[in-house]
């Protein structure tokens, strides 16, 4: 019998900054997920195709953003929306993109597809983690072509090689060709974190949470 998820109890809680007591009532995410009675039950493949396809039109909102109806953004871009909820202020940003623009002056562009397998593999950045445990010693630099093995050893996929220069681009702050994975690591975990946190702490109805997303980024 394949497992499933009950339907979250609702809750009340007590706000003692503005003294007033919030309850948090059925909402359309809930209403989707367990039916308009709360009684469905939700299988975890049907959770999990429903969370690839929340984060795949995410993807797809953030990298049309930046597309504008073409069909690839540019390094810069990609690098925008790399850096964008990190724990980095404005400035580190900006010296980061820069750094990429003096490094890759050339525009190649980066396709959806390459977008979306390399945000796929940033969330699986635990495993990647281990991964790079098995190639290096003492948290040493990886090169590009490690990076690449470990990535695919943790996803399945086979991250684009000019994707993985990007990246290096960004991240090599030396220019030794080599990359502090544990620090990429650092720097991806606090965008996942910051960004969940943005999104989601807004309305629970689900058309409120894309247009709250899609306001976010006109404001960028």
């Amino acid at each position: 019998m394949e497992p499933t998820i009950p339907r979250p109890h609702t809750l009340n809680i007590w706000d003692t900054a503005n003294e007033v007591d919030i309850e948090y009532v059925d909402t359309s995410l809930l209403i989707h997920l367990f039916g308009s009675e709360g009684k469905d039950e939700l299988s975890y493949y049907d959770f999990h195709n429903f969370m690839e396809n929340l984060q795949r039109e995410v993807l797809e909102l953030e990298f049309g953003h930046y597309a504008k109806g073409m069909n690839t953004i540019s390094e810069a871009e990609f690098a925008k929306v790399l850096l964008h909820y990190t724990q980095l202020s404005t400035s580190e940003c900006d010296e980061y993109i820069v750094r990429l623009q003096q490094r890759i002056p050339e525009e190649k562009g980066i396709n959806f597809p390459d977008f979306y397998d390399f945000f796929q593999f940033v969330n699986s950045l635990d495993d990647f983690t281990i991964a790079m445990r098995l190639y290096t010693f003492a948290d040493q630099p990886v090169s590009q072509e490690e990076f690449k093995r470990a990535a695919t050893v943790c996803t399945g996929l086979n991250l684009n090689p000019h994707v993985i220069n990007v990246v290096f681009q960004i991240f090599d702050i030396d220019g030794d060709g080599e990359l502090s994975h544990k620090e990429f690591v650092s720097i991806m975990k606090s965008r996942l974190h910051r960004g969940v946190k943005s999104h989601l702490m807004h309305s629970g109805r689900w058309e409120n949470f894309k247009a709250c997303l899609k306001d976010q980024m006109k404001t960028r």
